[in-house]
C-alpha cells in the first residue's frame, strides 16, 4: 500500500518546483524587457547595474555564497538521513513481517 504523506511530499515538490520555475521566469523576462529599452533613463540604469556589478566586494559577496552552498550540503544531508531511514522502516517491516517462533526440539 503506497504512503499518502509520501505520495503528498512528492507532488508538493513538482507543483512547488514548477512555480518557482515559472515565477523565475516571468521575472527575468521582466527584467529583459526592462532592460532593453532604448530610452535614456533605462541606459542610465543598465550601466548603473553594470558598474555595481563590477564594484561588488568578492568578500561579502563570497560570504553569502558560502551560506547558500552549506545550505545546500545540510539539505542533501538530510535527504540522505531520509532514504536511510526509509530503508530501516522497510527492514524492519520485512523483519516483522518474515519473523516466526522457534520450537525447542528436545525432552
Amino acid at each position: 500500500m503506497p504512503d499518502f504523506f509520501d505520495a503528498f511530499r512528492y507532488m508538493l515538490g513538482v507543483i512547488v518546483t514548477i512555480y518557482a520555475t515559472v515565477v523565475i521566469v516571468q521575472t527575468c523576462m521582466g527584467w529583459y524587457k526592462l532592460l532593453s529599452q532604448s530610452d535614456r533613463y533605462t541606459a542610465l540604469i543598465r550601466r548603473y547595474l553594470i558598474v555595481s556589478g563590477l564594484r561588488m566586494k568578492i568578500s561579502t559577496f563570497g560570504a553569502d555564497v558560502l551560506i547558500c552552498l552549506l545550505l545546500c550540503f545540510v539539505w542533501l544531508l538530510l535527504w540522505h538521513a531520509h532514504e536511510l531511514i526509509g530503508q530501516l522502516a522497510a527492514t524492519i517491516n520485512d523483519v516483522r513481517r518474515n519473523a516466526h517462533t522457534i520450537a525447542w526440539r528436545g525432552s
